[in-house]
């Protein structure tokens, strides 16, 4: 627990040092031919186990994207996987507008999960915005990693499946 305690203050800090944390997994998300972005996860120990922190999700887009289709697809996800229906959505999807800019190729969107409630985003190893709110870690990171992913390949190759 006070590992997980140290640890949690060390990547809190302005930047989030990756080399603490060890890679899970990795996947890419295509759309017919186009490329969409690179997604990895990493844990403490490079294993995943549900609800289980501290996490970090690291986006790698590989074409731009608009704030607005971004908090659209988040909303979509969140409707889809059932967590609207017990969870405050609006109120974090307009948390996150206030967050996130619009993404350009190339740029890296990061969130670092200290705890199901605790999370920090970060754009490019910068800190840009943190999340404090009941289970908001928790259900954003079960847009990639529950089994009721949209994307079950991608979800498998995240938490080091098959």
């Amino acid at each position: 627990m006070l590992n997980s305690i140290l640890l949690a203050a060390l990547l809190s800090s302005a930047n989030v040092p990756n080399s603490a944390l060890q890679k899970v997994g990795e996947a890419q998300l295509r759309w017919l031919f186009w490329p969409i972005y690179q997604v990895s996860l990493h844990s403490p120990d490079g294993q995943y186990q549900p609800q289980r922190y501290p996490m970090s999700l690291s986006i790698h887009y590989l074409r731009d994207i608009k704030q607005s289709a971004l908090l659209e697809a988040t909303e979509d996800e969140w409707q889809r996987l059932g967590i609207c229906q017990q969870a405050p959505c609006q109120r974090w999807l307009g948390q996150l507008a206030e967050i996130w800019p619009d993404l350009t190729e190339g740029d890296q969107l990061q969130l670092f999960a200290s705890s199901a409630n605790q999370a920090t985003f970060f754009l490019n190893g910068q800190a840009i915005g943190k999340m404090n709110d009941d289970l908001f870690s928790q259900h954003f990171l079960d847009i990639w990693l529950s089994e009721n992913s949209r994307f079950p390949e991608q979800q498998q190759a995240l938490v080091g499946g098959e």
